[in-house]
């Protein structure tokens, strides 16, 4: 059986004609699309793309601003160290007439291991001193991350011995500027005073299912073109989507995927948020980064979004704070949780 197909040229020619009147009357607007996205592509290839056969002077740089936090940096730098990392860059953002970070770091500055960037008595934006320090190090550092003084990488999936050069040399992190870590939050381990053991001794309670894990911190990629901290964003990212990937060298389009998902099988930072109440009650006063004013009632209520309500902890922040919180002891007496 034969099939024929009859093609009328009138309705081809008619359809002909309605794409072209469509093209004119839309002409524009589709010339702008197109301009944009052959703009976005040179952007994407040109300035979003990692520098390669560059001679850095270190693979990897840690970087933190720290305030009051002396008695964690010796921690800091050994666990690091211990990862492969060469120098660290902390910003001394303590106040005036108090401690400082040469006081116990003399000798890793002296064996140049430690750069200090003198921040002291300033009232310092976190962002704005990532980008300074992202400026002033992204030809000597492969890599830099961005981390505070209560947050440590844990690499998994790779030898005991791991380092995070052998991490970041992944050819899966290759085509990436930005790696972004979850946090995996740790509670108070039901601890109320500070005692000298290491944080990591201290605190093993760690919350798997608590929705801040969502939260990343940044590794970025040194000789980006632009500065990636340059419009005041948080500290946890910089706000450009760069070629970003998550702990496992997955490209991540955008940075909700990663957030929405947090992966800890390739790896995670241990976020000691609070540490022990008389802690937390000493962060409360250094100050919020990036000059955020929370009063004492409404940190003492993150405090128990993280950790478990008990007597003693009530009683602690009262006796110290000077004031009742009514709320809690109804919490505890009920249930011992929010």
């Amino acid at each position: 059986m034969k099939i024929s197909v009859k093609i009328n040229i009138n309705d081809s020619q008619t359809l002909i004609q309605m794409f072209e009147d469509y093209y004119l009357k839309f002409r524009k607007c589709i010339q702008f699309i197109l301009f944009f996205f052959c703009l976005y592509i040179i952007f994407e290839s040109y300035y979003l793309k990692p520098k390669e056969n560059i001679d850095y002077e270190y693979f990897f740089c840690f970087a933190a601003m720290g305030k009051s936090e002396n008695i964690y940096a010796k921690e800091v730098i050994e666990y690091y160290k211990k990862l492969g990392v060469k120098k660290f860059i902390i910003a001394d953002n303590n106040m005036n007439n108090s401690e400082k970070f040469q006081d116990i770091l003399q000798k890793e500055i002296d064996d140049k291991i430690v750069d200090i960037i003198d921040k002291i008595g300033q009232n310092q934006d976190q962002t704005a001193l990532y980008g300074e320090i992202y400026e002033k190090y992204k030809t000597k550092c492969n890599w830099i991350s961005f981390f505070d003084f209560d947050e440590f990488l844990v690499i998994k999936n790779q030898s005991k011995n791991a380092t995070i050069q052998t991490y970041l040399s992944n050819p899966k992190f290759d085509k990436c500027n930005v790696v972004l870590i979850n946090w995996l939050i740790f509670s108070d381990n039901e601890l109320i005073r500070y005692d000298n053991r290491t944080l990591n001794e201290r605190f093993k309670k760690y919350l798997i299912s608590h929705e801040d894990n969502r939260f990343v911190k940044s590794i970025i990629r040194g000789n980006v073109k632009f500065n990636p901290w340059s419009y005041g964003q948080t500290p946890h990212r910089p706000e450009y989507h760069l070629k970003t990937c998550n702990s496992g060298g997955d490209r991540a389009k955008t940075f909700n995927d990663v957030i929405k998902n947090p992966d800890f099988e390739n790896g995670y930072i241990k976020h000691f948020v609070t540490k022990s109440a008389e802690e937390y009650i000493l962060k409360v006063k250094r100050g919020h980064p990036g000059n955020v004013i929370l009063y004492f009632d409404k940190r003492v209520d993150i405090y128990f979004i993280y950790n478990k309500v008990t007597k003693e902890k009530i009683k602690f922040f009262e006796k110290t704070l000077n004031r009742t919180f009514p709320k809690y002891h109804y919490v505890y007496n009920n249930s011992g949780v929010i």
